[in-house]
């Protein structure tokens, strides 16, 4: 499975608002259908983050899923994860993309500079925030269909719309040209995980 297919429902992970245990949340949305997830948790302490990570490690191993660390290149090593994915703030990407080859960089897009960016250096882009987003409250500028559609046009690389997705609105933003969603608080909050999941996949293999 190329990275492309990887993308396709990717999931930003937020344990605080889990109503499962970790384990058995995680287990529930690769299997309903989620292909990558990224683990966000700022909320947490290092050492409570990192214990989390090696968890989100070995059950994404397990399943073969794509696990991405949010921010942390440090922290992306030491989890084992297979990438990171980083905004305008976390660190020189040109030097991080230079020093370590092997991992999967993701980009944080909000404007066609950050997308020449993200193009010469990353390996995927996250555009957004879709519409208001209540899991990261000092996100940028609102861009709506027009504003991904048009960043996603000017990219050569694969990219996933984020920012306030869910089922609902799930269909509308894929017509903004991503092959792939990011999904954080419908599916961290949801109380049947798997069906919640495949419903999502479901819309997105519709019209992809």
């Amino acid at each position: 499975m190329g990275l492309l297919e990887k993308l396709k429902l990717y999931l930003v992970l937020e344990t605080n608002y889990l109503q499962m245990p970790l384990s058995i949340f995680l287990e529930n949305v690769i299997k309903g259908g989620v292909t990558a997830i990224q683990l966000r948790n700022k909320q947490q302490n290092t050492d409570e983050k990192i214990k989390c990570a090696y968890m989100v490690r070995e059950i994404t191993a397990k399943f073969n899923t794509l696990f991405i660390m949010n921010d942390s290149v440090d922290m992306a090593v030491k989890s084992y994860a297979d990438g990171v994915h980083l905004g305008i703030n976390d660190g020189d990407i040109s030097a991080i993309r230079q020093k370590y080859h092997n991992l999967i960089i993701g980009y944080s897009c909000n404007n066609l500079e950050d997308a020449a960016v993200a193009d010469k250096f990353a390996d995927y882009a996250g555009i957004g925030p879709y519409t208001e987003t209540y899991t990261k409250k000092d996100h940028r500028q609102i861009l709506g269909i027009q504003g991904i559609n048009n960043i996603n046009k000017s990219l050569h690389i694969p990219a996933v719309a984020i920012g306030g997705i869910n089922a609902d609105n799930a269909a509308e933003v894929i017509k903004a040209g991503t092959k792939g969603l990011a999904v954080s608080s419908f599916l961290c909050k949801s109380k049947n995980p798997y069906d919640d999941a495949k419903r999502l996949l479901d819309i997105i293999n519709e019209r992809v």
